[in-house]
């Protein structure tokens, strides 16, 4: 069992001027954040941090106090390692302590805690439901997140992991300064964007590194702090564009990054303007160059996505001929007999006429575009009308005729 006395030893051992003093302190803070011993540690740092009341110093038998002396050992770590890489074994401490911090299972009050067994402040369990044992030093940690990002490559790995988890909590990303948030965005863009170079990307490692680059983007974009900020619209814009001007994989890379744009759309596009609409183009010269021939089906869902956001918002005359040419082919591409693409994806329940995610978006989106066709031909005099294709009714009796399902 964890005591007052094992959490004072790591303690002062953290707090040393000698940095192999401070090595030995990290040693000791990992055999006890591991294992069955992690139990017994994370409780007594959760119940100690449970009885801070509000505007109270945390002391040094808690979960913010540790977390701060983190920060300081791995700045001195940084600032030590000039002429070599910083100990990668600081930066997997902070994400282990803060995972560990947010486990309720392992920190959380139990409910003889909760009940009033021992003495706990209700009000960080009550507010979500959950304890926010860091609330207190998050904007510390969104300010360290920053400074050891842009400072310390080998580090990027495990700190866009612990970015990622406290963007997750509502009442976390609200601490970050928006300065912080747009450093983040702009930094991470970049990333992705230089990642996008094949030639750059030939191991697996680095396409790794790469799609971590674009998790941490769309958790950023998925969840800023408030609004979005006016002064990084510009950034992302010339960003997307840039991006999928050169993207050639049609993998789980566009996928995400198609989700990146979605993201992006959905919380900020009313504020875009025109430059909405200059993202878009991008995205359609990608989509228009893979739709047909991608083995990726999943990549067809944001896409379609993006596509009815855009039908539904632009003046729909200069997509009108490329969109109806595609979605024909791909209702066309479906099976006569059956229940089109996707079947692996469907439960037995529901393999007798029911829409897969892929289908009920493509389905939404060929009715909302040959609804504007016919109606655009109809109002169309004679002499005017010399479309290079035939009339989408017609293609649409001729599919149903087929007897294809998707028609």
């Amino acid at each position: 069992m964890a005591t007052s006395r094992d959490v004072q030893e790591i303690i002062s051992k953290l707090s040393s001027e000698k940095a192999r003093t401070r090595d030995e302190g990290i040693r000791l803070l990992n055999s006890w954040l591991e294992g069955e011993r992690s139990i017994s540690f994370c409780r007594l740092l959760g119940q100690n941090t449970g009885r801070i009341k509000p505007n109270e110093i945390p002391h040094a038998e808690t979960w913010p106090f540790l977390i701060t002396l983190l920060t300081k050992c791995i700045a001195l770590e940084i600032s030590a390692s000039k002429k070599r890489p910083p100990k990668l074994i600081l930066a997997k401490t902070l994400r282990t302590a803060i995972q560990r911090a947010e486990d309720q299972k392992r920190s959380g009050a139990t409910v003889a805690d909760i009940c009033g067994l021992i003495r706990i402040e209700l009000s960080v369990y009550l507010r979500t439901g959950q304890q926010l044992f860091l609330f207190s030093v998050v904007k510390l940690l969104f300010n360290h997140i920053w400074d050891v990002i842009k400072d310390a490559p080998s580090f990027q790995s495990e700190y866009s992991s612990i970015l990622r988890h406290l963007l997750t909590v509502k009442d976390y990303r609200y601490q970050m300064r928006k300065p912080v948030y747009c450093s983040l965005v702009g930094l991470y863009i970049n990333k992705v964007e230089l990642s996008i170079d094949m030639k750059s990307n030939s191991h697996s490692s680095s396409k790794e590194e790469a799609f971590r680059y674009i998790l941490s983007l769309h958790a950023l974009l998925e969840n800023p702090p408030g609004d979005f900020p006016d002064n990084i619209r510009e950034d992302l814009v010339k960003g997307f564009i840039r991006i999928f001007s050169q993207i050639r994989d049609e993998g789980k890379f566009s996928r995400k990054l198609m989700e990146c744009v979605n993201t992006y759309f959905l919380k900020d596009g009313p504020n875009l303007g025109y430059q909405a609409m200059e993202i878009h183009s991008a995205v359609q010269q990608f989509m228009f160059r893979h739709w047909l021939t991608t083995h990726d089906r999943g990549l067809k869902v944001p896409v379609v996505d993006n596509l009815f956001y855009f039908w539904t918002m632009s003046e729909r005359s200069p997509l009108m001929e490329q969109l109806l040419d595609v979605i024909f082919k791909e209702l066309d591409q479906s099976p006569n007999t059956g229940t089109g693409f996707l079947w692996s994806d469907m439960s037995r329940d529901d393999k007798v006429g029911t829409l897969g995610g892929t289908q009920q978006g493509l389905m939404e989106l060929a009715a909302t575009v040959f609804y504007e066709a016919c109606k655009n031909t109809t109002k169309t005099s004679y002499q005017e009308k010399r479309l290079k294709m035939e009339h989408p009714a017609a293609r649409i009796k001729d599919g149903i005729m087929k007897g294809s399902w998707l028609w």
